[in-house]
């Protein structure tokens, strides 16, 4: 028996399925700004913001891209990801959209900072970016005293020192009157040593995570941090493994550098950031 085939039908309900899971998969993620208006301090300067082989340069107008899960943990945890480029660029897909589907596949919010390149600037919107998030927490349906932020190399950086300098700011309106104190931290390859000296007791639990053979980050300063956490009593774990270099983020450069996201998984388990 002869069964004809409508191949152009097939290919528009192909193109619908597609579309369909598409919109699946992004319906729950969308871009705000985070400051009203332009970005203080940037209200006279140009435009130069470009992409550069997925990299993005000059940041202009700094922006939270949302990511919430369709099944968030009962703890309801989120974390801001902050990712590196050294201040020059931000590596926005690697250490930041990959990094926030992995963080949603375990339940947990995730809203990736494209913050702005200068050090002072980037501090400025990383405490705004987690006072709005805090600020908005029912909306997004997460809990406000479960917010962390985690960030690689040079967002390392400005993640230990959101960690560390969250009570130093300047107040533009009432989102910045929010606390924008993370209650945990996650620094991966993160350049930590300018803060070793500045723990204290009131900084938040820390996981840290670096390879023994980083060629830009001292595997000594995250020792150094580590000892400085444990010192004041602030929860802390360090993960130094034996291969990895910089940069490795969620690749599968093999083991046992591939088993740091399970590590921090098991670590926000022990913690109580997420259910066992």
């Amino acid at each position: 028996m002869f069964v004809f085939f409508n191949f152009s039908l097939f290919r528009r309900l192909t193109l619908i399925a597609t579309l369909f899971l598409i919109c699946s998969i992004f319906s729950q993620q969308r871009i705000i700004k985070i400051w009203s208006g332009l970005a203080p301090g940037s209200e006279a300067m140009p435009d130069k913001e470009k992409v550069v082989g997925g990299n993005i340069y000059g940041i202009y107008q700094p922006t939270l891209t949302i990511f919430i899960p369709s099944k968030i943990d009962p703890k309801k945890p989120a974390l801001l990801v902050l990712p590196g480029g050294g201040y020059k660029d931000i590596v926005i897909n690697k250490e930041g959209y990959k990094i926030a589907n992995w963080l949603n596949e375990n339940g947990i919010a995730a809203f990736v900072l494209k913050y702005r390149l200068d050090v002072r600037e980037a501090l400025q919107d990383a405490q705004r970016a987690l006072s709005l998030i805090r600020n908005n927490a029912a909306e997004y349906n997460i809990n406000s005293n479960n917010i962390g932020v985690i960030g690689f190399s040079a967002g390392g950086h400005l993640a230990t020192n959101l960690g560390i300098n969250y009570d130093i700011r300047n107040q533009k309106d009432h989102i910045d009157s929010v606390s924008c104190k993370p209650d945990f931290m996650v620094i991966v390859y993160g350049a930590v040593a300018p803060f070793i000296n500045e723990v204290n007791k009131y900084t938040p639990p820390t996981f840290i995570v670096q390879a023994n053979n980083d060629e830009k980050v001292s595997p000594l300063s995250a020792a150094g941090f580590y000892m400085a956490l444990h010192k004041n009593n602030v929860p802390a774990e360090l993960h130094i493994y034996a291969k990895g270099g910089h940069g490795f983020a969620l690749r599968d450069i093999g083991k046992p550098i591939l088993n740091w996201a399970k590590d921090c998984i098991e670590w926000f388990e022990v913690q109580g950031i997420v259910s066992k």
